[in-house]
């Protein structure tokens, strides 16, 4: 009976491990899109000041310091600040350790799953024209849905399947 328990607390300790490194892994994937997004907007903030500062240059061939040229350049300064915000949150993520805790949640077995009675183990099979026997039938209901998730992008795969269809990496 020990080996059951020792290798319950395996699974249990090994199911807690795996649901954190998914939420981290999306975690850092939602990360990374917010970092992806500000770069986007950066790029478009510099597009913005060179049409600004070409405008303004123009008509005297002589370059002054605009007020919407100082905002444009106050605002991709700011941009700035949060990208380097968002990429020290996301090399922080990157580099913390996954915490097994001593004892993970318990698991509990639904009373429909139980057995009440031992079985005897015969099947009875009925054919379509045939009455169903009046005795009591135990109902299985099934466990947890069990959801096979891409290790590099974190979206759904095939229990079967040895490369994502989103992504495209191989994994084993």
């Amino acid at each position: 009976m020990n080996f059951f328990q020792d290798l319950k607390q395996k699974l249990e300790k090994g199911m807690e491990t795996a649901g954190q490194k998914s939420q981290r892994m999306l975690e850092i994937s939602r990360l990374s899109l917010k970092i992806k997004g500000k770069k986007d907007d950066i790029e478009r903030m510099i597009q913005k000041l060179g049409r600004e500062v070409y405008e303004a240059w123009e008509p005297a061939k002589k370059l002054e310091m605009t007020d919407q040229i100082e905002a444009t350049l106050t605002a991709i300064h700011d941009l700035n600040e949060q990208l380097k915000s968002l990429q020290k949150e996301l090399e922080d993520l990157k580099n913390s350790d996954i915490t097994v805790h001593d004892t993970a949640e318990k698991v509990s077995i639904p009373p429909s799953v139980q057995e009440e009675e031992p079985s005897s183990g015969k099947v009875e099979v009925l054919l379509p024209d045939q009455e169903s026997p009046r005795t009591r039938v135990k109902t299985v209901q099934p466990g947890a849905a069990v959801l096979y998730i891409c290790p590099f992008c974190a979206h759904q795969v095939k229990n079967d399947a040895s490369s994502c269809s989103h992504c495209g990496q191989r994994f084993y």
